[in-house]
Formats: C-alpha cells, structure tokens, sequence
C-alpha cells in the first residue's frame, strides 16, 4: 500500500493494528520510494510493537529500545511470512510506534520519540562454517 498524506499513514495503520492482533506482524514504512536504502520496519500485535531503522545515519540498523529484559528469549515478528527476530526488550507501547512512524514519513530520518539499541552481536554459528 502506498500513502502520501499522514491521514493516509494513519488509516494504514489502524488497518494494520486490527490486522495483527492474532499475530505479531510487521510493515515496512519508506519516506520515498526513490530512496529504497532509508526504511522503517514497524511491528504491531495488540498494545505493544516493534521498530527496525536504517539509513545512511544509521547504516548498521538500529532497534526500538522498550523495558523487557535484555537477556530474554528474542522476539518474532512476521513479514510475508517469515520470522523476523527482535530483541527481546525491542518491544514498545503501539502509539509509540504509530508517533515513530508519523515521524519518519514527515522527516525521513530515524525517529526521535523512541529509544533505540543497537543490532545485537550474533551469538550462533558464523554462516561461514555452515556444512555445505
């Protein structure tokens, strides 16, 4: 789905919060479809939800910071049917996440009305020693 207006962010959204209350889903918010490298991925199920952001001020990726445990078992979302892993203290309040998105369509960088962590350090096997 494509929007311009943030009405039309708005909409999509409170179509997306109804949609994701069985599951944990996710959607990828771009400022301009132009500029493909500079994406925000919100997640949403029920009240709580998730962010991932990257673009050039951030070309690592950065997570929504929220106050679950650090150490906790990470979180899946899912995007076209895929299991998308997040931190298991990325998740937030969902107006957080709707403000977040607002934020990023008006101004195109990572938002500032979250905290946000970095990638965690990868603690399983290097893909590179996988058996072929």
């Amino acid at each position: 789905m494509i929007v311009q207006t943030e009405s039309e962010l708005r909409d999509a959204l409170d179509e997306f919060a109804r949609f994701s209350q069985a599951a944990p889903m996710l959607a990828q918010v771009s400022p301009d479809v132009d500029k493909p490298l500079t994406a925000l991925t919100v997640g949403m199920h029920g009240a709580r939800g998730v962010l991932y952001y990257a673009g050039a001020d951030s070309a690592d990726g950065v997570y929504s910071k929220g106050d679950g445990p650090e150490d906790g078992q990470e979180l899946l979302y899912y995007y076209m049917d895929s299991d998308t892993p997040f931190p298991a203290n990325s998740e937030i309040p969902a107006e957080a996440v709707r403000t977040a998105a607002q934020e990023f369509m008006s101004a195109g960088q990572c938002p500032s009305v979250v905290q946000w962590q970095p990638r965690p350090v990868p603690t399983g096997p290097d893909e590179s020693q996988w058996p072929m």
